[in-house]
């Protein structure tokens, strides 16, 4: 059994559920930044991701809904293999979604 990969970007600004807010994606050091503490012989950068939980493609757990179930790293990721899926889309006017396969 094949397993579809259905994840996608997170983009700064990307439209989320109505009512969340985007994600916000912004560099909290620039490579250059540490070149002072380390004599120059260190670069790297660290972006800064701000964003709620239900961003993009995502994972429910059952903690979403029961506070005393496990949550994504509670789950085992050999049981969410072979599930039956639904793709769904959301509708232009963000009102309603329909299925897509």
């Amino acid at each position: 059994m094949p397993i579809v990969d259905l994840s996608h970007p997170l983009t700064d600004g990307m439209p989320t559920y109505p009512g969340l807010p985007s994600p916000r994606i912004r560099p909290l050091l620039a490579h250059e930044a540490p070149r002072p503490r380390s004599a120059g012989r260190a670069e790297f950068t660290i972006t800064h991701l701000e964003m709620v939980g239900n961003v993009g493609t995502y994972l429910d757990s059952p903690y979403h809904r029961f506070r005393q179930a496990p949550d994504v790293s509670g789950l085992d990721l050999a049981s969410l293999v072979g599930l039956d899926a639904v793709v769904l889309a959301a509708v232009p006017d963000g009102r309603a979604l329909q299925t897509v396969a």
